[in-house]
């Protein structure tokens, strides 16, 4: 059986790598054809543009594309690239203007050459191992050396498809510019002035006079028109590019109109999908050549076989809303995306390297890490609470039913009802402070006290939940120990210091860190009481991390800012266990 497995496996591997070798280039191919697609669409918009200028028509639109635009009749239209045509002053489309995308090289310039002749070099690579190993005796040991040979030619093929793809998109942005450049000088021929003509193209521009005058800029961004001022191929018609703001933009001018465009390398970028897609590749290779290694040994390649099956349920849905979902966040933070974009703008680590100086977010760290000090505080307080509730009297037990609610208790009607509790016009709390011949506090609206009032309201929140955990936990500490530290004349306090608290070590410590993540994520009590005022005093992360999504619609920088505050969580929880690891060491 092992015999006729072994070509089974290695065959498999070969296949495995070919599947690879093929998500990896079609990832390349597929972002590429998406931005020839979004090219036509652009120039589509232009040609109906330019249908409704004085002297436009399908004649103008001829001009502009040539053999690559199909007009038809308005009711035909509407699939493929492609854009609706108006008569000046009508609300009916005339036509649909349908462009074939642009492809210079003809069909073969679809596909990465050099990247697909290095995905068939790995190909026939694992293919002839794959036929050694049907040959040769059945070996049990890793496949280390082709396993090595074959990542390696999934990285080189990752790396000349992102080189190609890019080099196709520059390509394609410097064709779109100069198309557009192309709209603007027939509009202009026609006598129309330079704002209108402008227009046309769909493109941030700005005139020659203008291109120094920040205030005279409407749709330029005032970086890049600094770069095209400054740039030696200014006055030239053939389109050139500009770094502007750490991006290329592709620049090209017709008479005292400068176009820009901000490149399909940046927009479309594949590397972050060719990196994803290499890695699974790689993944998918490692696990089939682990079962290629366990054909000599049937039982064991039977009992891993079955123990992947009942993993595949299990790690499917972990996969779809765990791993996904994380994976997406993470592609997002690499990315300006605010919704409302026809296309995310890849940024590399600029979101991260932006907060490294945003004084706000790093507030919002501050506010978090001074909330986490309530932690120890409400640690103090559940373990008295554990140790005055002891027992099995009836009191006792509606006393622990009655500190638990609050833990179960919904946060959102919590903090409404504590809201009222504290308002300062008509709170519950002020009435009796002012019957009492005291001033009423400003608990929620004073930045001096409305922290310190989130952190009371969260004390009361879980101490409930702690003390039931402590009392398990003492519940575990065996009964002998505190007879023998009686004997041994120890009172009260000595009995505490020397055998509760030890005993309740393990259980200081899920509480402390489970608390301190708890306390980092904390967003119900400042989204219902405070919205993180006044003047920013309870402006939490999380809370910052909602804003800075759902308020200003800007997800790249919320993605970037969830990852870091992950970042900060982990190291305060590796902190904790080399802390206790520490302990451990020195008894």
């Amino acid at each position: 059986m092992s015999g006729v497995r072994q070509p089974a496996l290695a065959a498999l591997a070969a296949l495995a790598l070919a599947a690879g070798f093929g998500l990896v280039l079609a990832v390349g191919a597929g972002r590429v054809e998406g931005a020839r697609v979004e090219g036509a669409e652009a120039e589509a918009r232009m040609a109906a543009a330019l249908w409704e200028e004085e002297g436009g028509g399908a004649q103008a639109v001829a001009r502009l594309l040539g053999e690559r635009a199909t007009i038809v009749g308005a009711g035909a239209g509407g699939a493929g690239a492609g854009a609706y045509a108006y008569e000046a002053g009508a609300l009916e489309p005339a036509a649909w203007i349908a462009v074939a995308p642009r492809r210079a090289g003809g069909p073969w310039t679809a596909f990465p050459a050099i990247a697909t002749a290095i995905a068939l070099g790995g190909v026939a690579l694992i293919s002839g191992w794959a036929a050694a190993r049907r040959r040769g005796p059945t070996r049990s040991r890793y496949p280390a050396g082709i396993a090595l040979l074959s990542v390696g030619c999934i990285a080189l093929t990752a790396v000349a498809a992102e080189r190609w793809a890019d080099r196709e998109l520059r390509s394609l942005s410097a064709a779109t510019v100069a198309q557009g450049a192309r709209a603007v000088e027939l509009v202009m021929a026609t006598g129309a002035d330079p704002a209108r003509a402008a227009r046309v193209a769909g493109l941030p521009w700005a005139e020659d006079r203008s291109l120094e005058s920040a205030n005279q800029q409407w749709t330029m961004p005032a970086a890049v028109a600094a770069a095209i001022a400054a740039s030696p191929e200014r006055g030239v018609v053939t389109p050139y590019a500009v770094e502007a703001g750490g991006a290329t933009y592709h620049a090209a001018r017709v008479a005292d109109v400068h176009l820009a465009f901000l490149g399909y390398e940046r927009t479309a970028s594949p590397a972050v999908a060719l990196a994803a897609a290499g890695g699974l590749a790689a993944l998918l290779l490692a696990l089939v050549l682990h079962l290629a290694q366990l054909a000599a040994r049937p039982r064991a390649l039977r009992r891993t076989l079955a123990a992947w099956g009942l993993l595949a349920p299990a790690a499917a849905l972990i996969l779809a809303f765990t791993l996904g979902p994380l994976l997406f966040s993470l592609w997002i933070s690499l990315h300006e995306w605010r919704l409302i974009d026809p296309a995310p703008l890849f940024l590399g680590l600029d979101n991260y390297a932006a907060l490294l100086s945003n004084r706000e977010w790093w507030s919002a760290i501050g506010n978090t890490a001074l909330f986490t000090l309530h932690v120890p505080a409400a640690m103090a307080v559940a373990l008295a609470l554990a140790l005055l509730t002891q027992g099995s009297r009836r009191g006792l037990r509606w006393a622990r039913l009655a500190l638990f609610l609050p833990g179960i208790t919904s946060v959102a009607a919590i903090a409404v009802v504590w809201k009222w509790l504290l308002s300062d016009q008509y709170g519950l709390l002020n009435q009796v402070l002012v019957r009492a011949g005291l001033e009423s506090v400003p608990w929620l609206t004073s930045p001096d006290t409305a922290l310190i009032s989130l952190m009371m309201i969260g004390i009361w929140m879980v101490v409930g939940y702690q003390m039931v955990v402590f009392q398990a936990g003492l519940a575990a500490i065996p009964r002998d120990w505190y007879d023998a530290a009686r004997v041994d004349g120890a009172g009260p306090w000595q009995r505490f210091r020397h055998v509760t608290l030890p005993g309740l070590r393990h259980t200081l410590f899920f509480v402390l860190v489970t608390s301190v993540i708890g306390s980092f994520q904390v967003f119900g009590l400042v989204y219902v009481m405070t919205e993180g005022g006044p003047l920013g005093a309870t402006d939490v992360a999380v809370y910052h991390i909602y804003r800075e999504a759902w308020e200003f619609l800007r997800f790249g920088n919320a993605a970037a800012m969830s990852w870091l505050l992950f970042a900060v969580v982990f190291a305060a929880t590796w902190l904790h266990f080399r802390f206790l690891d520490t302990r451990r060491a020195h008894g």
